[in-house]
């Protein structure tokens, strides 16, 4: 082994330009590999295939005018919409320990932009600094969830009177308006959500199927739909107001409750809220360790261009947890990267599992739960898939 010093460019919290020692072969296509991977960074670093949520710590709020008292006000329901998105827990904004932080909320707006709308309502669009934000549900120990989040296909179906309908992504009717306040409840929540694709309006049997909460059948509709977790809901009049009952399935989350409330916008916030909360309990990690974290190193098998490089390196920097990530070593087909991160390690692993391309290769320590998150030893073992690979031995499936 020779060791090659490679100046990389710098990666999600990360140091500018820092020098990493990366051991390599000693032969031409390595060498050559090496020295292209700065570039390969920079240039062709590819997005993990999670769904990224972009506007976490963006919000748009209706204002009374543009005066000092309106736009602080303004600025107030913006950030308690934002709070509540990055932690997941609807009552953060109100926790006595953010008293001082809304006192002061000027300092943590970074930009805004003052709108009106074709119906003559201005709309305030404020953007708020992450790094204090994120302190803020620190000092009141919240959690944060970061943008890496699992994608919910939901399956809903909605009896009024004699009607029963299954909401889908075009083509409804009169359950037009569900559709539209469950997609921008979720949207408002931060919480990647699909219906399934129109041509399923029809199928009278899948509607008994989902209205039935057999989530079996319900699982095996959803093949070929892109999805992290399942949610099989039924939605019906309950005396003077509505009622909703779900299943909700996937990425570690088992729920099956149900809500009731005088009017839709209230029963869908109702069970928004019910799944934001145990997403974000279970990806989301402590606001107090947001600024440093332990280290874990993660074997990658598989790794053998620079392009699969740039793609494993840039879909680890994208997960929650992690702050930095670099190289340690280099062989023909893996790579040793270290990782530091911020949590519990059980939370790291779980963030990857929501990456489809990181597949446990069966190492000795990925079932482990240590607690001792300062053992610069610990390894997790990994191979990477590239998109539209099928892993051997599920040729058939």
């Amino acid at each position: 082994l020779t060791v090659q010093t490679i100046v990389y460019p710098s990666v999600a919290y990360g140091n500018p330009g820092s020098i990493m020692a990366v051991k390599t072969r000693n032969t031409p296509l390595f060498v050559l590999a090496a020295a292209l991977l700065a570039l390969v960074l920079i240039l062709a670093a590819q997005p993990a295939s999670a769904v990224m949520v972009s506007n976490l710590y963006q919000a748009t709020v209706p204002v009374a005018g543009e005066s000092e008292e309106h736009l602080l006000e303004g600025y107030r329901q913006g950030l308690a919409q934002v709070l509540t998105r990055v932690s997941g827990d609807r009552s953060v904004a109100s926790h006595e320990e953010m008293t001082a932080v809304f006192a002061n909320v000027a300092d943590l707006v970074e930009g805004r932009q003052l709108q009106t709308n074709d119906d003559g309502e201005q709309l305030l669009t404020l953007q708020f600094s992450r790094s204090l934000v994120n302190r803020a549900l620190a000092g009141a120990g919240a959690r944060v969830w970061g943008s890496n989040r699992p994608l919910t296909l939901s399956w809903v179906a909605v009896q009024e009177g004699g009607d029963r309908g299954l909401l889908v992504e075009t083509g409804e009717s009169s359950d037009q308006g569900w559709s539209a306040l469950l997609l921008s409840t979720a949207e408002a929540r931060g919480i990647p959500l699909q219906l399934p694709p129109a041509d399923r309006a029809g199928d009278r049997r899948l509607l008994s199927e989902v209205w039935g909460q057999f989530m079996d059948q319900v699982a095996k509709a959803s093949a070929g739909l892109e999805h992290d977790l399942l949610a099989v809901v039924r939605i019906s009049r309950h005396q003077q107001g509505w009622r909703a009952s779900w299943l909700y399935e996937g990425a570690g989350i088992e729920q099956a409750r149900s809500v009731t409330a005088p009017s839709p916008e209230v029963l869908i916030k109702e069970m928004v809220d019910n799944w934001a909360s145990d997403l974000a309990g279970r990806y989301g990690v402590s606001g107090r360790g947001v600024d440093t974290g332990p280290r874990v190193q993660l074997r990658v098998d598989g790794i053998d261009s620079p392009s699969s490089y740039a793609s494993a390196r840039s879909a680890l920097s994208q997960l929650n947890p992690v702050t930095s990530v670099g190289a340690v070593s280099v062989a023909p087909n893996h790579i040793v990267f270290e990782v530091e991160y911020r949590g519990e390690l059980s939370q790291l692993q779980q963030n990857i599992a929501l990456e489809p391309r990181f597949r446990p290769s069966g190492g000795p320590r990925n079932d482990q739960a240590e607690d001792d998150f300062h053992n610069v030893q610990q390894t997790l073992f990994y191979r990477w898939q590239p998109a539209g690979v099928i892993p051997p031995g599920n040729e058939g499936r």
